[in-house]
């Protein structure tokens, strides 16, 4: 048999590659569900398969070769390629399946996308998501995050985006706070009102639709959160005005203990995204997920 079929065995294969991974016959056999003695076999047959040493080995452990580093190398790309064609072809049989990891920021996964995920994983039983709510960072695809939703592109190079709707913003306030200080009557008449910023926004600025033009109004206040949850309690114990998505406050504004400020003169809709690792073949779950997202959400 030739050395090329001789590798072909991949019990050997792999073996080497935990070995490679945890520079321990020991911790590569318990992977393995096997004995350190039947690791260390692979090594010996695999190395005489080859003609040359793959493992350096000492009472330190044990060590890769440059030979080895090189083997090591080709059987990752072997064996990613393998599991990429396996993922490729169950899902053009079976459809999404496995987990699905998504994040997004605390207000977008609780009143966006916890009705979404649990009318996606009913149509999709295979696949069981897990929903992070907190803001993406720039390791978060490094992390092993599918899939990051929010407003704005995270810090992470080597994605791809795709909108998946837009939301409506409000400003609003309880009739008792209106009453007691007053009904701005102006975006600009914000300017004397206690407004109660969300933290999550590095600018202290609510952006308004007048007249056909886009114009910004430096607001303040006595209250800031990163939560729109939290300033609306906040609002509706009287305390301010607030900007939050339309979502967020419909049951309030038709029971009216919330009132909505300026009629139609309100912000510029927010694009909201979804963004996932840029692939050759992009898991099934993936693209499923995010065109689900596009096709159900609605932003007020």
């Amino acid at each position: 048999m030739s050395t090329l079929g001789k590798l072909r065995d991949l019990n050997k294969l792999h073996a080497f590659v935990r070995v490679a991974e945890r520079r321990s016959f020991t911790r590569a056999a318990e992977e393995l569900h096997t004995t350190p003695s039947m690791v260390s076999k692979h090594m010996r047959d695999l190395e005489a398969d080859l003609g040359f040493s793959v493992l350096s080995r000492s009472t330190h452990g044990v060590a890769l070769t440059d030979a080895g580093e090189g083997l090591f190398r080709n059987c990752c790309q072997l064996f990613a390629n393998l599991d990429e064609y396996v993922v490729e072809a169950r899902n053009q049989q079976s459809g999404p399946f496995g987990s699905l990891r998504v994040q997004a920021p605390g207000d977008v996964a609780r009143w966006i996308l916890s009705p979404l995920v649990a009318s996606f994983v009913r149509l999709h039983p295979q696949v069981r998501v897990e929903l992070s709510a907190e803001a993406a960072t720039l390791q978060s695809l490094e992390n092993g995050f599918d899939v990051i939703v929010a407003s704005k592109k995270p810090p992470t190079p080597g994605v791809v985006e795709r909108e998946i709707g837009r939301i409506v913003h409000v400003v609003c306030a309880t009739p008792d706070y209106l009453e007691t200080s007053g009904r701005p009557r102006t975006p600009q008449d914000l300017r004397n009102h206690n407004c109660l910023v969300n933290t999550m926004s590095a600018v202290r600025e609510w952006p308004f639709q007048t007249g056909g033009q886009q114009v910004s109004v430096e607001v303040k206040g006595t209250v800031s959160s990163n939560s729109s949850a939290v300033l609306i309690d906040v609002a509706l114990n009287h305390a301010g005005i607030i900007r939050v998505p339309l979502y967020s406050v419909e049951a309030e504004l038709a029971n009216g203990s919330l009132e909505r400020l300026f009629g139609d003169e309100t912000s510029s809709p927010e694009r909201l995204l979804a963004y996932f690792p840029k692939t050759k073949h992009c898991p099934e779950k993936i693209t499923e997920f995010v065109g689900f997202l596009a096709r159900r959400f609605t932003g007020g």
